[in-house]
């Protein structure tokens, strides 16, 4: 039980309980959990039932035997994985915790995104006056997909951990490219030390290192490329909102006979297209 300790307090400080609360809940003194929680005793079979229960968790979680805090969450993470395939993009070598943590973005995040689309794309299936905005909404996901599929390629290139921190030694760097080309490899002795073993560096593996920098670094003027098709799209759709609502709005106040300053002031160029800018458009009016 090396995570017991660790997931209990994590638990608990999440639950906003303290231990005193704790203990009272589950019929044993303060001192107890501070045991539990600096790894100085551990529970027996009833108590980790109980602890399990209280959290809503299993107690394969508790004791570390799984990173998917409930049944549901496992069962739903390793569908997922099978239903679109992940393992032809996820390593198979990834450690269970990081898999929990994929698994429950997944979950928590994509599968509500992907619900939400459907949702949106059915509601504009039927009628000849939402077929427009169907084509934006397919615009949008295209343009979407298009920049995760080139982020994708973008983040399996050699070089790219430089992009993702700013002060790293540029001995560190060439170091390790030139470990990613097998020209180093660090092997330990029977006490545990760390050695190096080189083969030698030629002018070859010199411009191939540069390049695979290069290829990071102006790969970004193709990864921003991307960003302008998803503005792009999500201009046209709503430019598309705005004009519609404009031209429809105008008409229902003459029709309804409202003051023709108010009439103006719908009709103006820029007046629904500031507010949605701004964000305030809210639905209140001023008195």
């Amino acid at each position: 039980m090396n995570l017991f300790r660790f997931r209990l307090k994590e638990l608990r400080e999440e639950k906003n309980i303290s231990r005193s609360d704790l203990a009272e809940i589950l019929g044993v003194s303060t001192q107890t959990i501070a045991n539990y929680e600096n790894g100085h005793r551990e529970p027996n079979f009833d108590t980790l039932l109980k602890i399990a229960e209280y959290f809503d968790v299993t107690v394969d979680y508790l004791i570390g035997n799984s990173d998917f805090r409930t049944r549901e969450e496992e069962f739903k993470g390793r569908n997922f994985y099978e239903k679109y395939k992940l393992d032809e993009v996820i390593d198979d070598l990834m450690d269970s915790e990081s898999k929990a943590i994929l698994g429950n973005i997944l979950i928590n995040n994509v599968e509500p995104l992907i619900k939400n689309i459907s949702g949106v794309l059915y509601q504009h299936l039927f009628g000849d006056n939402k077929k427009e905005i169907l084509v934006l909404l397919k615009n949008l996901l295209e343009s979407l997909n298009s920049y995760f599929n080139f982020l994708l390629n973008y983040s399996q290139r050699s070089a790219y951990f430089i992009a993702l921190k700013n002060d790293y030694e540029p001995i560190d760097v060439f170091r390790w490219l030139l470990e990613n080309h097998k020209y180093i490899k660090v092997v330990s002795d029977s006490r545990g030390n760390l050695y190096a073993i080189e083969k030698e560096i030629d002018d070859e593996i010199i411009r191939k290192i540069i390049s695979e920098v290069y290829d990071v670094y102006f790969g970004l003027t193709d990864l921003l490329k991307q960003h302008g098709e998803i503005l792009s799209s999500l201009r046209y759709i709503e430019e598309f909102y705005t004009k519609n609502l404009k031209e429809n709005f105008s008409r229902i106040l003459k029709f309804l006979e409202m003051p023709q300053d108010l009439i103006e002031l719908i009709e103006n160029d820029n007046n629904i297209e500031n507010k949605v800018k701004e964000g305030d458009l809210d639905g209140s009016k001023n008195a």
